[in-house]
């Protein structure tokens, strides 16, 4: 389980209607998210990539468990230093794991 339910319910004092809310505002503005990210990484802006990173494990905070919010910080600094081709193949990794995530979340937001 990439979502971590206490989490979300510490954050949002179990309220459903904010869970509900909170989820989809991270999902509204996740696919902006990740094309950043794809498209930094695209135009080989390493700086801008680790920026774009940053933006997601920041709304990562309110509902990853500890274990991807670190993953996602190694990506942070690792865009600016490692091989691209050894970054994509971390990211590819990590983004799988943000489609359960995102699964997870939908389940537990009732949407």
């Amino acid at each position: 389980m990439i979502l971590d339910p206490q989490r979300v319910q510490d954050i949002t004092q179990n309220k459903a209607k904010l869970i509900t809310a909170l989820a989809q505002l991270f999902l509204s503005e996740l696919p902006d998210m990740i094309d950043s990210i794809e498209l930094s990484f695209a135009q080989g802006d390493k700086k801008a990539l680790s920026n774009a990173v940053h933006r997601l494990k920041s709304a990562l905070g309110n509902f990853a468990n500890s274990s991807y919010y670190q993953e996602v910080g190694a990506l942070e600094q690792s865009a600016l230093v490692l091989d691209a081709a050894q970054w994509q193949m971390d990211w590819l990794t990590a983004k799988e794991k943000l489609d359960t995530l995102i699964i997870e979340l939908k389940q537990m937001a009732g949407l």
